[in-house]
């Protein structure tokens, strides 16, 4: 015989002497350490008989493959003093040993399976430690909750055993092996690569070692090995509920059958608080049932894992217990069913008692009970009768310094920022999550996708070999249906769990089936769910595609003869600056039955935090991606795709899935329907009716009672003053709540009449309604804001009203040239000051500015504010005003390969080193030739073409690295858009336009310089020929903006503006970021620090901004959209585009030493549907199109500069409404 291949290279060895999985066993010799436990309120262990042993009491040392591992490792007397020690649990790379490697598909060795490379790095860990004097006579496991990839173990120099799965218990029996009451030597010898490595191959950092807890279990001889709970429910034709039981089975070994003799279950249910808790010192109050069950042998019951013969074996017995509710005091309604929504929970304790009733407690095991039941039904996903509506995220464990070792701390904030953004549902993406994190979710409320881990994309990147995958092959088999067995019989008790999964990207083969088939047998309950292989396959009973657009989506929703729902298990890549166009897919979940939501990728962004020495001798600590360890292959920043920070501060997007995801819709209410009549007496009479709104409760279990809610009046983006608020808000009060999927029409209490005269004078008026938490829940205190929703009033107010309003917003050309009389203007000046053309505004008091316009350019050069005669005057211009149609590109800018993502097209159209040709610029003034003129206003008119500039291609430019993480074929779900692969990009060269004009743009610009120092602009652009690539069929054209460009003194600091914000928005992006007037103290705080730099920190629907210094010494600069409806995206940075282009980390960005200014006529859409191909809707973009729009441009005077109060805010509003 040959060799014998080695336990990491063979997948018919995926443990030895490895225990059958279970649900949680913890031993509590109380029933108040139970109930402590499940408060949640700590990590550590509240059972005397659970040691752990975590802590940096370990020794470590790593090797370059397992056969360099010192011979005498494992032996009890081996001497590991002098090797470094380290904290368990934590991955090895995360302390210093290795280097971290980052790829979303690529294996990072050979795939030829079953083998790994020979250089295969190796941890050994050594851990002393005392057990206690009692473990003599218990029954003892050692228990590693998580390692990757493979691990051997000795305890005090004999062999343990050996297992595979990283995101599983490896549990052991060490009962004879244990030494009680004296010193123990525990080694662990962990492989980085193995045969299991293949199967877990999910979209993450490449970690090593002990991640999750280590303990030693000390149960009695006889004890509980295993229960499961079961909660049938049925309900009749109306949703009511018709019947309850709970289904208790509960395994129980022994180490014989005469020792299982005269014992018994005793089974407690307790009813939990709000909270989901019960109080340890008064359980009695909590108590709801008590019933008994004797032990009937059963040889399934005990786990003969590791065991030599039948003598050394134990015997098992098994007691079943079953209550019916609806019989308890009370019935159905007394009966509080477990949801997401109103997660009740009762708390069950199972003790294991010799001699009968009054007989000595063995032993109590415990878990948490949530009554629930799902289907599917009448192509419906159903969850206790009602069909739901998913709002999801998929989660990876992630700790931005300890990698895959997570906190309970940091799980509960998990949760409690989900449950804050309006998630109700999470995908443990793509393997089991730590035991806490199910206990958790029980406690908190969220439905839970269960996933194996069993994932193998890296065998058929492009999804069209199907056959390669390991789930097609027998000898991989018995491995991954394992590992979802184990999954099941780990987590069967969790209310919480929604769906099981059979593991994500792994193709579609037998194994899929027959994991499938186990789930079912063992759980009727729980819908199955599996996106492989087309996402419809018989293994499957939802439809869950990922990153289906949203017409294939409706398309799903309706084919003929599916009875499946459909939930998308990935949508909205979420990859930087991204999450754009995520409301069309809302509009289609809530239009649409059939449609139940899905899970937004991702939660986090999966960075680092890595220490780093600057030129400088400065230390930074930064969040590092793939190949920022030198790792090769790495996939680069496609690891941050998540909704938060790895800090877990939200991004931006966070705020708009926020919003889509409230559980109020709210609505003006349509007016009744009247016969026949007169506008006006149409219009008097709608004016006299009670305003009122509709509201519509989108919950499937709770009312609106846990909401209170308000509302008040914005007039031009400020709040009017309402009854006793100093913000407006006013209750907006229920006759009584709202009942779930509910509406209801809501008055008030004013007229539209009344409404109207509150908000005379405004241009635009908007009715907010705000509902926060009435009082404190578990996951957010009272006054948490849910949901703010806003809602036009133009049409709604009565015409008179409007009108007036009208009137004041805007005044008539005479009043304005009677405000400049009054304002002692002088007159302007015009003349030329080399090749340059300047204009001089004199004021009566010595005020005066001075505009220069450059004649190579044809841009602003130059803009000087003196506040009098005495004043030299102060620049406000830190770098040229111009036009501007660059973004740095997005990630999502960067999707596609072959030249057909957005920024290959704009590089080869040289839209980055745009300038204008030499001699094309022409620059006049009519009134040049009169020298001054009295008071009115001077135009300069300016015409010029902008070509990209010779030279600078391979300075600043640089190819385009297209399809960050996915390359030539990754992303190619089944459902994805067939897009073309390649564009021709040297198009621009032939010349194809009439007059050879492709990769050009041109300009017109009248600038008006009125007497007070204000410009106003009016731009009229061709950018018909500005790229120049000829487009395959399937894409379309796209600049990234059209707007202008110029710098301001980077003193001028306080930021206001009226537009959407506070938060970064974007064209596709923008429901979740309120129409208002908005305030910064500092432009920095303005910048959004994305992992990978890009474009980023715009405001859209913005009407004016205003810049100015804190300290009011009387200079700042106002800008506003000129015209009814007109409006801009506005960015404000210490960055300039360029800096955004070159930096690879928020670090690195280099500020100008001024605030570069971006105002933008039209600013495209950031995308989202995906990262690896051009996604961003076709009303978001940005055709080369001939664009005229108008703005602007005017100094602030002393007595409002510097103020981020009221003054500045209405001189802005005053301004900008006479340009309406």
């Amino acid at each position: 015989m040959g060799a014998r291949a080695a336990d990491w290279e063979n997948p018919s060895v995926i443990g030895i002497n490895k225990r059958a999985a279970h649900a949680p066993l913890r031993s509590f010799t109380s029933p108040s350490q139970a109930a402590e436990h499940f408060r949640l309120r700590s990590g550590a262990s509240t059972s005397p008989r659970l040691l752990s042993l975590n802590g940096d009491a370990w020794r470590f040392q790593l090797f370059d493959r397992p056969y360099a591992v010192p011979p005498g490792f494992s032996e009890a007397d081996f001497d590991a003093s002098a090797w470094p020690q380290v904290v368990v649990p934590t991955n090895w790379e995360c302390q210093g040993f290795g280097q971290p490697q980052y790829t979303n598909f690529v294996y990072p060795f050979p795939v030829n399976p079953p083998f790994v490379p020979e250089d295969n790095p190796t941890g050994c860990y050594q851990l002393t430690f005392d057990a206690p004097a009692a473990a003599g006579d218990r029954r003892a496991f050692l228990v590693f909750e998580g390692v990757d990839s493979a691990f051997y173990c000795w305890l005090n120099g004999q062999f343990v055993g050996y297992s595979q799965d990283s995101r599983l218990p490896a549990e052991f029996d060490v009962t004879a092996l244990l030494q009680p009451g004296q010193q123990n030597v525990l080694a662990v010898q962990v492989m980085k690569w193995s045969d299991g490595s293949y199967l877990e191959d999910q979209d993450m950092w490449w970690l090593s070692g002990i991640h999750r807890d280590v303990y030693l279990l000390l149960k009695p001889r006889e004890h509980i090995r295993d229960f499961c709970v079961r909660t049938p429910l049925a309900f009749d034709s109306q949703g009511g509920l018709a019947a309850a039981r709970l289904e208790v089975e509960v395994h129980v070994e022994g180490s014989s059958s005469t020792a299982l003799e005269g014992l018994a279950v005793q089974a407690s249910m307790y009813r939990c608080n709000e909270a989901g808790e019960v109080d340890p010192a008064d359980m009695a109050a909590s108590l709801v049932a008590q019933l008994a069950a004797e032990l009937h042998p059963v040889w399934t019951a005990a786990d003969t894992s590791g065991r030599a013969s039948a003598a050394d074996s134990s015997a098992g017995a098994r007691a079943l217990l079953s209550l019916d509710m609806l019989g308890l005091p009370g019935g159905a309604e007394a009966l509080r069913l477990w949801s997401a929504e109103q997660p009740h929970l009762y708390l069950l304790l199972l003790e294991l008692k010799q001699g009968g009733q009054a007989g000595e407690v063995l032993e109590t095991e415990a878990c948490q009970v949530g009554f629930r039941h799902a289907k599917i039904k009448g192509h419906q996903l159903l969850h206790n009768g009602q069909p739901i509506m998913l709002k999801g995220v998929n989660r990876h464990e992630h700790d931005q310094r300890r990698g895959k070792t997570v906190s309970l701390e940091s799980m509960v904030q998990d949760i409690c920022l989900m449950k804050r953004l309006n998630f109700n549902a999470v995908r443990c993406s793509h393997y089991p999550n730590h035991p806490l994190w199910y206990e958790l979710c029980n406690k908190l409320g969220l439905y839970v996708i269960d996933e194996a881990n069993v994932e193998t994309h890296g065998f058929d990147p492009a999804l069209v070999n199907n056959h390669l995958n390991p789930a097609c092959s027998q000898l991989w088999l018995n491995a991954i249906v394992d590992r979802g067995m184990r999954m099941f019989e780990r987590d069967k008790n969790h209310p919480s769990i929604l769906l099981w999964s059979l593991g994500n990207e792994s193709g579609y083969g037998p194994a899929h089936l027959a994991m499938a088939g186990y789930l079912r047998a063992r759980d009727s309950s729980r819908p199955i769910h599996y996106e492989g292989g087309g996402s419809r396959t018989p293994a499957t009973d939802v439809i869950c595609p990922m990153y289906a657009r949203v017409h294939q989506t409706l398309a799903l929703g309706s084919l003929p003869g599916e009875t499946r729902p459909v939930i998308l298990c990935e949508y909205c890549h979420s990859m930087g600056n991204s999450t754009g166009n995520i409301h069309k897919y809302w509009e289609a979940f809530e239009a649409h039955p059939h449609l139940q939501g899905g899970y937004i990728w991702d939660w986090v962004d999966q960075a680092l935090l890595k220490k780093e020495q600057l030129p400088d001798g400065r230390e930074i600590e930064y969040w590092a991606y793939g190949g920022d360890y030198g790792d090769q292959p790495n996939d680069a920043q496609f690891v941050c795709n998540g909704l938060v920070w790895p800090d877990r501060t939200p991004h931006p997007a966070a705020y708009e899935v926020k919003h889509l995801q409230a559980p109020l819709a709210v609505s003006l209410e349509q007016p009744a329907q009247q016969q026949a009549q007169q506008q006006q007496q149409q219009q008097h009479l709608q004016a006299e009716q009670e305003a009122r709104i509709w509201l519509l409760d989108k919950q499937h279990f709770s009312s609106s009672a846990d909401l209170e809610l308000s509302w008040r009046l914005l007039a031009d983006g400020q709040s009017l003053p309402g009854a006793g608020s100093k913000h407006g808000w006013q209750a907006l009060a229920l006759r009584q709540p709202l009942e779930p999927q509910q509406g209801a029409a809501v008055g008030l209490g004013s007229t539209w009449a009344e409404l109207a005269q509150q908000a005379q004078g405004a241009a635009e008026v908007m009715l907010e309604v705000r509902a926060r938490l009435a009082h404190d829940l578990p996951w957010a205190p009272a006054g948490h804001e849910v949901q703010t929703v806003q809602l036009e009033l133009a049409g709604r107010l009565p015409a008179s009203q409007r009108q007036q309003g009208a009137a004041h917003a805007a005044p008539s050309a005479q009043e304005q040239q009677q405000e400049e009389q009054q304002g002692g203007l002088q007159g302007i000046a015009v003349g030329r000051a080399g090749d340059s053309l300047r204009v001089e505004c004199l004021q009566a008091g010595g005020a005066s500015c001075s505009l220069t316009f450059d004649a190579s350019t044809g841009g602003l050069s130059s803009w000087v504010v003196a506040a009098g005669a005495a004043d030299p005057g102060k620049e406000l211009l830190a770098a040229p005003l111009a036009p501007c149609f660059y973004r740095a590109p997005t990630d999502n800018d960067k999707g596609g390969s072959g030249g057909t993502s957005y920024a290959a097209r704009w590089k080869a159209a040289g839209l980055d080193r745009l300038a204008a040709v030499p001699g094309s610029v022409t620059l006049t003034a009519p009134e040049m030739q009169q020298g001054a003129a009295a008071g009115g206003s001077v135009e300069v008119h300016c015409s010029f073409l902008l070509r990209p500039e010779e030279g600078q291609e391979e300075q600043d430019s640089g190819a385009v690295e297209e399809g960050v993480g996915v390359g030539e074929v990754g992303g190619a779900h089944w459902l994805s858009e067939n897009q073309p692969t390649v564009v021709d990009v040297t198009a621009a060269q032939d010349g194809a336009g009439p007059d050879g004009s492709e990769g050009s743009i041109q300009c017109e610009v009248t600038y008006t310089v009125h007497a007070d120092g204000s410009l106003r602009m009016r731009w009229q652009v061709d950018a018909q020929d500005a790229l120049p690539a000829r487009l395959t069929p399937g894409l379309d054209k796209s600049l990234p903006r059209v707007g202008i460009c110029f710098g301001v003194p980077s003193n001028l600091q306080q930021v206001d503006w009226y537009g959407r914000g506070p938060h970064e928005c974007y064209a596709d992006r923008k429901s979740g970021a309120p129409l208002r007037c908005h305030s910064a103290d500092a432009v920095e705080q303005l910048h959004v620090p994305y992992v990978y730099p890009s474009e980023s920190g715009g405001r859209t629907d913005v009407r004016w901004l205003a810049l100015s210094e804190r300290s009011g010494s009387g200079r700042g600069l106002l800008a506003a959209a000129v015209g009814a409806g007109s409006t801009m995206q506005m960015n404000v940075s210490p960055y300039s585009v360029r800096s955004f282009e070159r930096a690879k980390h928020d670090h690195e960005l280099q500020p100008s030493g001024f605030t570069w200014v971006h105002l933008d006529h039209q600013h495209m859409g950031v995308g989202g549907d995906d990262s690896w191909s051009p996604t961003v809707h076709k009303e978001y973009l940005v055709p080369p199109a001939q664009y005229d729009f108008s703005l602007l441009l005017k100094p602030l005077p002393a007595a409002t500069s510097g103020q981020s109060g009221s003054s500045t805010v209405e001189a802005a509003t005053a301004a900008w409404r006479a340009l309406l």
